[in-house]
């Protein structure tokens, strides 16, 4: 052990910088990954909470049986069964509509409940909760409308009850309530409520009460959102096998699994883009471990002959030299886990990503210690290897390009980061990383013949430069390629780390327009032109326009139709008066593809609502519209549609706004029927995908350290190697200073051209692969 701790003592300075790159490494992968992890889980609990009030929940909404706890019961036990263990919360709500009449005026149609939930959800804001089954609790805003207050009689089914408190919903978005507009309002279509009751009166009076199971999930762990998918799917057959006959009308509703379907994409994006730091940080560190451990057997050539002479076998030298590497390695890897433990948390990359630098260290040491031991003077081939080099680097190289080849087209093949059940698919999520790894490989093999044409061009110059620089780079690339490859992925890491805020705002912006068109969207409210009317009167409201958003099948395809005014749609083609009977369109690329379709072309549709098929003439073709985005889309004037006979009823209001929430909170209030009212949090991957160009920039650091590192490892081997040559152009005359010089040249032009060509395929990879899997996630 003395010996060893002698022979280690000896080269400290080498195996300290081993130590140092293992903890690096460690902390550079294990740290993005918990970190990541942390950041995206509260990120996808976020959106969960953002979306909107009927995208939070799944419900199974079902006519009560005769025997209602033995169908409850039931249902629950089928919707454990459907879920199969996966962390979800039910609860039960049952309501009735009945004919109230209040002391003055005439009958109204009341919705009462019966929620277990209530007291948390709401407060009194006078009198009492009900306590027996002649008392009731209408809503304040319910109450202001039917002119009620605490103490008056109503008559419900010949029954007399008192209404003994008006209460008020802590939060009116809550998922809880469903998204019933009366909530806010008072009023729901024609029925006002809610008004709250005991448990139990619903049973006597008559009519058939309707019971509702909201299903939510209970946990925002990352690994819980495909089993709630996988639920949500299986969910769909439950009508069928508890209520096959429809007797009690079951059905399910509900946007939860659309929501998380979001959540799925963002978090696969977030976690896919994450794999490019990971993994070059992972590739640099290999590289720089195998280049330290390189010259330090280099540097103990000698001493390895000598103990070999002494009768030391091979096989303990490799072992002695695996040791000492390992027990180094592990005590940088173990001091990144101390570190990790106090910062962030030790998650399971970063106990791989140590083992893996401890047995890479070992296995590298014991590698290069066997080759350098059977190597002899009389079988080692010369160092200036000339285009041989070139052939050791293409395999590699075409291994990396075919996986990035094979990579991207699943991504691009199926525009997706995700299965249908939810889980990431490792190809497309994987492709950013590979595509930057694979061109950063090709850095090293097109240095070869671009150094050699350039010297073969300039061989002719008077002067030893730049032909020798030129000369060592083509025919010494075996040692060079390490250097260059270090360089170009921290290079191509950085760049991509730059380029993702403005693909990341791009992608968002891009999402925002096609799933709201302005700031805020109402779809499928009642009484559209009244509501426009009045929100136009807002101060808060700069402009609002009622929007025709219905589908249209269009042969065997069915695309959207999306009617406004041209300055809304900011397509003025529309506005073009129909001739012939033909509406003047515009139309996304993505139909225009499908119909093999130009400007002037006709083609016909079919509208739900319209009895005829309606021509349709293409004036303009965008890349992408309003409230569709790049998808099958169509986008007119009502004013063509008009005069082309056609009639279709708006069903959406777009409104622009500087105070989105504000203006979101008065429709609601206002609404007295049912009505998806969305604003940007209801619709953005914002709080997943904002993580990237964070943990981008982290990784892009942590790359960066270790790709100085290398190149510095490498081009120190390389000046190593070339040792004899110093004689060579000395006895040509040429002086010390002047050699390294020219030593000096060849690094700066190495180092000039590893950085840009890395930078070039990171803006390469930002540009082709970022807008469509931040696209994908949003």
């Amino acid at each position: 052990m003395a010996f060893e701790a002698r022979r280690a003592g000896v080269h400290l300075a080498r195996l300290s910088l081993l130590a140092l790159v293992a903890a690096l490494f460690v902390l550079g992968a294990g740290g993005l990954d918990a970190v990541a992890d942390r950041l995206i889980t509260a990120g996808a609990a976020r959106m969960l909470d953002d979306a909107e009030p009927a995208s939070q929940t799944v419900r199974l909404v079902a006519l009560e049986a005769s025997d209602g706890a033995a169908q409850d019961a039931e249902i629950r036990d089928a919707i454990d069964a459907a879920f199969d263990g996966a962390p979800i919360t039910v609860s039960r709500r049952t309501s009735l509509e009945v004919t109230l009449e209040p002391p003055s005026g005439e009958p109204v149609a009341v919705r009462l409940i019966d929620d277990a939930r209530l007291t948390d959800l709401a407060e009194v804001t006078a009198g009492a909760w009900p306590r027996t089954a002649d008392e009731l609790a209408l809503s304040d805003r319910a109450a202001q409308r039917l002119d009620l207050g605490v103490g008056d009689e109503v008559t419900v089914a010949d029954r007399e009850l008192t209404v003994v408190g008006t209460w008020s919903a802590a939060d009116a978005t809550d998922p809880a309530w469903q998204s019933d507009p009366s909530i806010a309002s008072g009023l729901s279509g024609e029925t006002f409520g809610p008004a709250a009751v005991v448990e139990g009166t619903l049973a006597d009076l008559p009519g058939t009460p309707r019971t509702t199971w909201a299903i939510a999930p209970a946990s925002s762990a990352l690994t819980d959102i495909p089993r709630v998918m996988h639920g949500i799917t299986a969910l769909q057959a439950l009508p069928e096998s508890v209520d096959p006959q429809r007797t009690q009308s079951t059905r399910v509703e509900g946007g939860l699994g659309d929501t998380m379907h979001r959540q799925a994409s963002a978090v696969a994006s977030a976690q896919g883009l994450l794999v490019v730091p990971q993994l070059s940080v992972a590739l640099l560190a290999a590289l720089v471990i195998g280049t330290v451990l390189g010259t330090l057997t280099v540097a103990r050539g000698d001493e390895l002959d000598l103990l070999r002479a002494r009768g030391s076998s091979t096989r303990r030298l490799a072992l002695s030299a695996a040791a000492e590497a390992a027990l180094f390695a592990a005590v940088g890897a173990a001091s990144a886990l101390i570190v990790l433990t106090i910062a962030a948390g030790i998650g399971a990359v970063a106990l791989l990503s140590a083992a893996g630098a401890v047995i890479l260290s070992g296995a590298a040491a014991s590698l290069l210690t066997v080759r350098s031991v059977i190597r002899t003077r009389a079988s080692a081939g010369r160092s200036d290897a000339g285009m041989r080099s070139l052939r050791a680097l293409i395999l590699p190289a075409a291994v990396a390009v075919g996986l990035a080849a094979l990579a991207s087209w699943q991504l691009f093949a199926t525009r997706a980061v995700t299965r249908p059940d939810g889980t990431p698919d490792p190809l497309a999520t994987s492709a950013p990383a590979l595509l930057l790894i694979a061109g950063c490989s090709l850095a090293p093999v097109i240095a070869v013949p671009v150094a050699a044409l350039i010297e073969r061009l300039v061989r002719r110059t008077r002067g030893i430069a730049p032909v020798l620089p030129l000369r060592q780079v083509a025919r010494r690339m075996g040692i060079v390629a390490v250097a260059i490859l270090c360089l170009a992925l921290a290079a191509g890491s950085a760049t991509l780390a730059i380029a993702a805020p403005a693909a990341s705002g791009a992608a968002q912006q891009r999402m925002h327009t096609a799933l709201l068109g302005w700031d805020v969207r109402m779809i499928g409210a009642y009484g559209i032109q009244e509501i426009a009317d009045d929100a136009t009167a807002w101060s808060e409201v700069e402009a609002a326009a009622e929007v025709v958003h219905t589908p249209l099948a269009v042969g065997s395809d069915t695309a959207t139709l999306v009617a406004a005014p041209p300055e809304v749609l900011g397509i003025d083609a529309t506005s073009t008066g129909a001739g012939d009977g033909q509406v003047p369109v515009g139309v996304t690329r993505s139909l225009a593809d499908r119909l093999g379709a130009e400007v002037g072309t006709v083609f016909t549709a079919r509208i739900r609502s319209v009895a005829r098929p309606v021509p349709f003439e293409v004036r303009g073709i965008v890349d992408a519209l309003p409230g569709i985005g790049a998808g099958l889309g169509v986008a007119a004037d009502p004013e063509g549609l008009e005069a082309a006979g056609v009639s279709v009823a708006p069903g959406e209001l777009w409104i622009r706004t500087e105070a989105p929430e504000e203006v979101a909170e008065r429709l609601r209030a206002e609404a007295t029927h049912p009505a998806r009212i969305l604003t940007v949090p209801q619709v953005s991957a914002a709080p997943v995908t904002s993580v990237v160009p964070a943990m981008l920039t982290l990784g892009a650091l942590g790359a960066a350290v270790l790709g100085v590192f290398g190149f510095l490892a490498a081009s120190s081997a390389g000046a190593r190697a070339r040792r004899d040559e110093a004689i060579v152009l000395r006895a040509l005359g040429l002086r010390n200073a002047r050699r390294r010089l020219l030593r000096l040249g060849e690094v700066t032009g190495v180092a000039v051209y590893a950085v840009g060509f890395g930078a070039a395929v990171g803006v390469a990879v930002a540009a082709v692969v970022l807008p469509l899997v931040l696209g994908v996630s949003a």
